[in-house]
């Protein structure tokens, strides 16, 4: 576990590294994209984001909102989001989230995390996605790129995805809250590499415990850009 100041200074390399990501609140999106950037965000797992894309590209255009969803069978939905992976377990949750939001939320996305995880197919991950893009609450969603660098960090000791998040949320100073997503996962990719990190290039090489990390298939998975994309 990384104490205070260890995490002020990985938070000012990173925030004088990354500028263009600000530390500033952005702007809540509109509900008729909080909807389609839920679903985009249940459709991204274990997906590529090639495939991602084409999958809600064609889920859209036949629904977008959750009473249109409901409309289709689940042998539609299964048909239009086949190249995102999962296509069983998925048209299932994305049926009864589009029922449950109409049921108990007056059709509305809520805009708490503990609200959200109540939705099938949206676990710690998924909530964290949606409260920082769509609600523009400063979450931090860990995933497979920022746990890789968290671990090796020392700022996180077991390989749960859920308290792995509730760590680094907890732990990081609300200064830095806005910003901290983006810094974390813009160095974890392009620095704090899975096979060849670039520890000599690292600027916050001297906070790093360099800890050694095989993350088990399938435990962890990356946040798809193509959601972010979608939701902005």
């Amino acid at each position: 576990m990384k104490n205070s100041n260890d995490i002020d200074y990985i938070y000012e390399k990173l925030s004088s590294l990354y500028p263009n990501y600000s530390n500033k609140k952005p702007k809540a999106k509109i509900y008729s994209k909080a909807y389609t950037s839920l679903i985009g965000v249940m459709l991204s797992a274990q997906s590529q984001d090639k495939r991602t894309a084409v999958a809600c590209r064609q889920l859209f255009a036949l629904a977008d909102t959750p009473e249109d969803m409901l409309r289709l069978s689940q042998e539609e939905i299964i048909e239009a989001i086949k190249p995102a992976g999962l296509f069983n377990a998925k048209s299932k949750n994305i049926l009864a989230t589009s029922k449950m939001l109409l049921e108990e939320f007056d059709g509305r996305v809520p805009n708490t995390q503990k609200e959200l995880m109540t939705l099938p197919g949206v676990g710690r991950k998924s909530s964290d996605i949606v409260m920082r893009f769509v609600f523009g609450e400063p979450h931090i969603a860990v995933d497979t790129h920022v746990f890789r660098m968290l671990w090796r960090l020392g700022w996180v000791d077991n390989l749960d995805e859920g308290k792995a998040s509730i760590t680094v949320n907890d732990t990081t100073p609300s200064k830095y809250k806005y910003g901290a997503h983006m810094w974390l996962i813009t160095q974890a990719k392009l620095v704090c590499k899975s096979r060849t990190p670039l520890c000599e290039q690292c600027v916050i090489n001297t906070a790093c415990d360099k800890r050694d990390i095989t993350i088990p298939k399938n435990k962890l998975h990356k946040i798809s850009s193509i959601i972010i994309q979608i939701i902005k």
